[in-house]
């Protein structure tokens, strides 16, 4: 077992969104992603997201969602997907993936 102190962690760039690793395990890796607001993280596969911080919001294919702290969202397999940061505020997530 491991006790990871995930907000020490976070980090932000104005140029581009972070994804910060976590930790990777049994075929899953676990990342914080952060987002400035106007920033955009796109990614094409199984994840899921739970927002800790901010609002944004996520579209995939053609459907485009309002998340905020507190929401889950799973994209299925071969979903591209992207996650914005329409606020003016700093977005955080957790993001939950397959990891080879």
């Amino acid at each position: 077992m491991e006790v990871i102190n995930a907000i020490a962690r976070i980090r932000f760039n104005s140029a581009k969104a972070q994804r910060v690793q976590l930790n990777r395990f049994e075929g899953f890796a676990c990342d914080m992603l952060c987002l400035e607001p106007g920033q955009e993280f796109s990614s094409v596969g199984r994840c899921a997201y739970y927002f800790i911080a901010g609002t944004g919001v996520i579209k995939a294919g053609k459907s485009s969602k309002a998340v905020d702290m507190g929401n889950f969202v799973a994209c299925e397999a071969d979903e591209p997907h992207t996650v914005v940061n329409s606020s003016e505020q700093r977005l955080i997530c957790m993001v939950v993936s397959p990891h080879k």
